[in-house]
């Protein structure tokens, strides 16, 4: 529910977007507003910008909270003496190593970089997971338990934030491509397409 919630007020915003960037299509100077078409693009872009900004700060937070996850499993199987503790500490090694590849809207543009954290994520969610769901030490302990939900649910909402994301992200290069000459207020260093996820809706 929170997803869904989250995404109707991104696609919200993105629709007044539309709205302003159709309203500064058709104003003419008989028609009573104070906006000229110039002044409606930059007001798009503005907000495009905003919510391009509130659906990474999203994005960044659920990765967060899986990462935040993992490290507390990771202490639970060492609390509990669940498995080796060679076996914990290259767990703990490959936690660090993910932090450190960190994926930016800078670094987005480099399908290599997002490829390789995707695939240190997803095999490291695998082993903790597995490790965790069969071992009756774990299973038989609430609060990891919990943390197993946790990161499941975390690991499917970032493929759904991604999503939207790349939707606004779109969005936004499709109206700066067609509306860069006009957009001579805005700052130019803001003016370039966005690298998007490029999520392949299942």
């Amino acid at each position: 529910m929170e997803i869904s919630i989250k995404n109707t007020f991104i696609f919200t915003v993105l629709a007044g977007s539309t709205l302003l960037l159709s309203c500064g299509r058709t104003a003419t100077s008989s028609e009573k507003t104070n906006f000229t078409h110039a002044d409606s693009l930059t007001e798009t872009f503005l907000t495009f910008q905003d919510t391009l900004l509130h659906s990474w700060n999203l994005l960044a937070k659920e990765e967060h909270e899986k990462l935040d996850a993992l490290e507390k499993a990771l202490h639970g199987l060492i609390k509990l003496s669940a498995t080796e503790p060679t076996q914990i500490s290259g767990l703990h090694n490959r936690l660090d190593q993910l932090k450190q590849i960190h994926i930016t809207q800078k670094t987005l543009s480099n399908p290599y970089v997002v490829e390789e954290y995707d695939f240190a994520s997803s095999s490291l969610i695998s082993e903790v997971l597995s490790l965790m769901e069969t071992n009756p030490k774990i299973t038989g302990d609430q609060d990891l338990v919990q943390l197993i939900d946790k990161i499941k649910l975390t690991d499917q909402q970032i493929g759904e934030y991604r999503l939207s994301y790349d939707s606004i992200a779109t969005a936004f290069n499709s109206f700066i491509e067609n509306n860069r000459p006009f957009l001579k207020d805005a700052d130019q260093n803001n003016l370039e397409k966005r690298p998007i996820f490029n999520v392949a809706v299942k």
